[in-house]
């Protein structure tokens, strides 16, 4: 090989390295925190979020027989996206320290047992499809309290009275009374409980 030929190939061979350091994507750093993972998947809530993931059967097991605020609802949904920031905000300004969160869009497509599992615990207090089977719509929330069911919202989760999108709909007066009735709800609950003193 001469000279000429092996200046060729090296030129070439690095500039197929440099060629491939520009496609090849650099990996992103594993998600640390559940706050981090949820700005990801929810990115009109701060980086400063309260919510921590559990799975079904977390969620099952905290409705019915924990305390705790429960948001049930996927990144997908443009809904739950809006109603997200409002149910943060309100936790925030009430000193909680952590929301549950529960993605339930693949047990709810599956209609697994995870998904009945849930159903058959908010059994009652759940809107109904139009076969009649009663449905977890989302958003929801829940606020429960040693088990018992205090406080539930799903507005927007199935009847969103014609209106396209979550910005045409939260208007000023209905994020006020949103806030107002998550303010109420939350009151069943003490974000920050004092130790006991005469236990």
């Amino acid at each position: 090989m001469t000279i000429k030929q092996i200046t060729l190939l090296t030129i070439f061979s690095l500039t197929l390295l440099q060629c491939h350091a520009r496609i090849t994507p650099t990996p992103l750093p594993p998600l640390t925190t559940d706050s981090e993972r949820f700005t990801l998947e929810y990115p009109l809530v701060g980086n400063d979020n309260i919510f921590v993931y559990r799975n079904a059967s977390e969620t099952a097991d905290i409705l019915s027989s924990g305390t705790g605020i429960v948001f049930i609802g996927f990144k997908e949904c443009t809904w739950c996206q809006q109603y997200a920031v409002f149910l943060h905000e309100v936790a925030k300004e009430m000193e909680f320290e952590k929301i549950y969160y529960y993605d339930i869009r693949e047990d709810r497509q599956n209609n697994n047992e995870n998904y009945q599992r849930i159903i058959r615990i908010l059994s009652g207090q759940l809107q109904y499809d139009d076969e009649g089977q009663q449905r977890v719509y989302v958003p929801d929330l829940t606020i429960v309290v040693g088990g018992r069911k205090l406080f539930r919202d799903y507005e927007t989760s199935k009847e969103t009275f014609d209106y396209s999108t979550p910005q045409e709909y939260w208007n000023e007066e209905r994020v006020d009374a949103l806030k107002e009735r998550f303010r109420t709800g939350m009151k069943f609950i003490n974000p920050n409980p004092s130790p006991c003193t005469a236990c």
